[in-house]
C-alpha cells in the first residue's frame, strides 16, 4: 500500500469524505485504523494517512515477545516458569545479523536475544546446574502464533547423568552439559509445527535459522494432575486499562484451536490482576493503545486442591480470541464486569465457546450459500433449528472464516447464557457440521448424477 501512491491518495479522500453530515474536522479527526498485529510499516501508513492506530506500535513489538514477556512478568513480580534467558544470562544476548540473511533486516535485529542453538544450550545447562531438572523443556521463537513457533524436548537422561556425577569446577561442567544439550536440540527438539525441521529445507527455514532471526526463550514444561491454559484479554487506552475477557484457551498440543469464555473462578481474579499489572506496564512503557492478551498455565495440586498458576506470554497484538469476544459484544450489547462476567445491557449474563479450526470431511468441496440455506428458517433440518441465531433471545452459534469452507474448515462461536448452553450449542454445531449432506444438493439432482 505504502507503494502505490494514487491508492494513499484515493485513501485520504475516502477518510477526510463527510460522515454523518459533518467533516473531518467537525467530527475531531476521528479516524482509526484497525490492524491484527503493529509494525514498523503500519506505523509509517498510519503517520501517511494521518489517522491514529488503534493498536501497538511497532516501537512496541518487543513486549510482545517471548523473551519481552518474561521480562515484563519478572519486573511485575507475577509468577512465571523457571527458563532462559533470565537475569544472569545477559552474556548469551546479542543482536541480529543482516550478513547471514543475504541482508534482508528482520526488525527483531534490533534487539538482543539468544541467538544460537550454542548460547540456547549454555542457558539451559545453567538452569540444571542450579537443580532446575523438569521433565520437559519447552523451547520458544520470539515470535509466533498460536504457538506454532514452539518446540519441546526431554532432556531427563543429561540431567540424571549429571546429578550422579561428581561436580568440581561449575563452570566447567555447564559447558560439558552444554555440549550435549545442543547435540539433543539439533536431533530430538519436537516442533508443534509438523512442517517445521531443525535445518533448513527446500521452501522452508528450518528452526535453527529462525532461532538466528528472531531470537529464542526456553522454559520449564509446567504439568500438573489437571494442567489447563487460561488467558485474558485486555486494551490500553491512553493510560487506561480495561480487562476485555477471560478464558480458558483449548489447545492441541501447544497450539491454540479455540477457547471456552468466561475461565474457572478459581483462579479468574489472580489472572485479571496479573493482566492490569501487565497493561499498566505497557502504558508506562509507550504503549498507547491496542488489544493485548495474557496466556498462563494452571496447575491443580492433588493434596490440597488448590492451583498454581503461572504466566507465559504477553500477546501484543489481536488474537484468537478477539473475535468471539467482539462478536458476542457486538450481537449481545453489554461488557465484563468486576467479577469477571459478560453481561449484556439488561443484566443478562453470556459466554460462549469459540473454535477457528473445525474440520470435516463433509464440507470439503461446499459452498457459503450451501451452508447458509441449511441454516435458515426455511431448512427443515433440526439440527440447524438447534443452533440457529435467535436475535430475540441473542442466543446461538455465529459462524466465520467462511472462505476456507471448500477445503473442510470453518470457525464458530456458540453464545449461550451459561458456559454450559454454550458448550451444548458448540457440540450441536459440530454434529451438525459432521453430518451435513447439503454441499451439492443445489447443484445436482442425486438421479442425474453419473454412475463412479
Amino acid at each position: 500500500i505504502l507503494g502505490q501512491k494514487k491508492l494513499i491518495t484515493l485513501l485520504k479522500e475516502l477518510i477526510r469524505s463527510p460522515f454523518g453530515g459533518k467533516t473531518f474536522e467537525q467530527n475531531d479527526n476521528t479516524a482509526g485504523m484497525c490492524v491484527f498485529t503493529g509494525s514498523d510499516s503500519v506505523d509509517e501508513l498510519s503517520h501517511e494517512l494521518g489517522v491514529k492506530l488503534l493498536e501497538a506500535s511497532g516501537e512496541s513489538l518487543h513486549f510482545g515477545t517471548k523473551q519481552g514477556s518474561r521480562e515484563i512478568f519478572a519486573a511485575c513480580g507475577i509468577s512465571h516458569p523457571a527458563g532462559t534467558p533470565s537475569l544472569e544470562d545477559e552474556d548469551l544476548l546479542t543482536y541480529g545479523d543482516s550478513s547471514e540473511h543475504g541482508g534482508k533486516v528482520y526488525w527483531a535485529y534490533n534487539h538482543r536475544y539468544i541467538r544460537s542453538s550454542h548460547n540456547l544450550a549454555i542457558g539451559i545447562a545453567r538452569l540444571i546446574v542450579r537443580g532446575i531438572r523438569p521433565r520437559k523443556w519447552v523451547v520458544k521463537l520470539n515470535q509466533g502464533f498460536s504457538g506454532k513457533g514452539n518446540a519441546s524436548i526431554d532432556l531427563q537422561h543429561i540431567q540424571r547423568r549429571f546429578a550422579e556425577c561428581q561436580v568440581g569446577d561449575l563452570e566447567e561442567a555447564t559447558f560439558r552439559l552444554a555440549k550435549l544439550i545442543e547435540k539433543e536440540l539439533a536431533t530430538n527438539l519436537k516442533c508443534e509445527d509438523p512442517k517445521m525441521t531443525w535445518l533448513d529445507t527446500p521452501g522452508q527455514v528450518g528452526f535453527r535459522t529462525q532461532i538466528q532471526r528472531l531470537g529464542v526463550i526456553a522454559e520449564v514444561f509446567i504439568e500438573g494432575e489437571v494442567p489447563t491454559s487460561p488467558s485474558i484479554q485486555a486494551v490500553v487506552e491512553a493510560n487506561d486499562v480495561c480487562i476485555v475477557s477471560t478464558h480458558e484457551q483449548v489447545l492441541a498440543g501447544q497450539v491454540y484451536s479455540g477457547c471456552r469464555n468466561p475461565c474457572n473462578p478459581a483462579y479468574r481474579a489472580s489472572i485479571m490482576e496479573a493482566g492490569l499489572k501487565v497493561g499498566k506496564f505497557l502504558a508506562a512503557h509507550g504503549v498507547r493503545g491496542g488489544h493485548f492478551s495474557v496466556d498462563f498455565l494452571a496447575s491443580k495440586q492433588p493434596e490440597s486442591g488448590s492451583w498454581d498458576v503461572y504466566a507465559v506470554e504477553v500477546n501484543l497484538r489481536q488474537g484468537g480470541t478477539t473475535h468471539p469476544q467482539a462478536t458476542m459484544a457486538l450481537l449481545c450489547g453489554g461488557s465484563i464486569c468486576s467479577d469477571g462476567l459478560f453481561r449484556t445491557n439488561d443484566g443478562e449474563l453470556r459466554c460462549y465457546v469459540a473454535t477457528d479450526c473445525h474440520y470435516s470431511e463433509n464440507l470439503k468441496g461446499c459452498t457459503e450459500k450451501s451452508l447458509v440455506d441449511a441454516l435458515e428458517r426455511k431448512s427443515s433440518n433440526p439440527e440447524a433449528r438447534k443452533i440457529r441465531w435467535n436475535k430475540a433471545d441473542r442466543i446461538g452459534v455465529v459462524f466465520h472464516l467462511f472462505k476456507f469452507i471448500s477445503t473442510g474448515r470453518i470457525g464458530f462461536t456458540a453464545i449461550g447464557r451459561t458456559v454450559e448452553e454454550s458448550q451444548t450449542l458448540f457440540n450441536d454445531t459440530v454434529k451438525f457440521l459432521d453430518s451435513f449432506r447439503g454441499c451439492y444438493a443445489s447443484q445436482y439432482d442425486s438421479s442425474t448424477v453419473p454412475a463412479g
